[in-house]
């Protein structure tokens, strides 16, 4: 994402977060088909399971509920919950390419912001396993000329990091050039 003065945004990308998004899938399914599983359950000829699949519940803010509304009622909320944990992940760490310099914006409320000049970056440096590199995601290493743990930025979960790094790599070639 590029606006007009030459700056670039960028944010983890969201099939970064592959675990999470299957985690999401599997509990919605599991929720979703709860109902289903409860009347599997009624149909079987074991007099435990089938007094389970006709237990309900007396909750005060949704009334009676049997065990498949139940099922199907944890699994949205969970799958709701992970949904929100996807996007304030994705959200949580911002890195602007400026023209001159580097930003990194890291929390979403309590913000830690650090910046790093192209003239002091040094090479980068990409970071993936086997799934990454199918979905095309990958962590962006670059550490200053000067060392330390302050002057280096972790691009973690970004799409496309080859792209990325050749243009991290231009801008610090031109920062060198003018320099």
């Amino acid at each position: 994402m590029s606006d007009e003065s030459g700056s670039i945004v960028i944010r983890p990308a969201i099939r970064a977060f592959h675990g999470r998004l299957l985690m999401l899938v599997l509990v919605l399914a599991g929720g979703l088909s709860a109902p289903t599983g409860a009347a599997w359950l009624a149909r079987q000829e074991h007099e435990l399971l089938q007094r389970m699949a006709a237990t309900s519940l007396e909750l005060p803010a949704l009334g009676e509920a049997d065990l498949g509304a139940l099922g199907m009622a944890t699994g949205i909320l969970v799958a709701l919950l992970i949904a929100l944990w996807i996007t304030l992940s994705r959200y949580y760490y911002t890195w602007t390419l400026h023209p001159e310099y580097m930003h990194a914006s890291i929390g979403l409320v309590a913000n830690k912001e650090r910046a790093m000049y192209y003239e002091n970056a040094r090479i980068p440096t990409i970071r993936r396993g086997i799934i990454d590199r199918l979905l095309i995601v990958g962590s962006l290493e670059v550490s200053s000329t000067g060392g330390g743990d302050e002057g280096e930025f972790h691009m973690q979960g970004v799409s496309n990091p080859k792209r990325l790094q050749k243009t991290v790599m231009e801008r610090i070639e031109a920062a060198r050039a003018r320099g």
